[in-house]
């Protein structure tokens, strides 16, 4: 009877973990690129039906690179949460705030006045901004 038990009980378990996986809205990375003058980007999406996470890249004159992972909410056309990266591809990780607006099939990143609650960085929602973006990132044609 403990046997029987303890079965059900892991069914139940796998069938509950199953039942709360979020689906994705595509199954590929989607890939995306942005320039401004001598920078760009490079924007690596997976995206949920309300959340996303994916890679950021900036790529500076000199070969300096910024790359790190982000991760965060999807809010009707805007993605907001956190850019967890390495500077200069050396030296501490750094946490900062990440928020893009989807434009059609652009992305714009925005910026706004930061804030740290309870050691997490974030955007005051009042602040967010984007008027004169630094980049505006395209799709890049992908290979099948």
């Amino acid at each position: 009877m403990r046997l029987f038990s303890i079965a059900v009980y892991f069914i139940f378990s796998a069938l509950l973990l199953i039942s709360c996986e979020e689906r994705r809205r595509d199954t590929k990375v989607l890939s995306y690129m942005a320039h401004n003058e001598r920078d760009s980007a490079r924007l690596d999406l997976n995206l949920f039906e309300s959340r996303f996470h994916g890679k950021l890249f900036f790529y500076r004159p000199g070969g300096e690179v910024d790359s790190g992972d982000i991760r965060g909410n999807i809010q009707k056309d805007t993605l907001l949460g956190d850019y967890y990266y390495t500077p200069f591809g050396w030296g501490q990780k750094k946490r900062r705030p990440f928020v893009l607006l989807k434009k059609g099939s652009l992305y714009i990143l925005g910026t706004g006045t930061e804030q740290v609650y309870m050691g997490i960085p974030h955007y005051i929602p009042s602040t967010v901004n984007f008027q004169d973006p630094k980049f505006i990132f395209e799709k890049v044609n992908q290979q099948p």
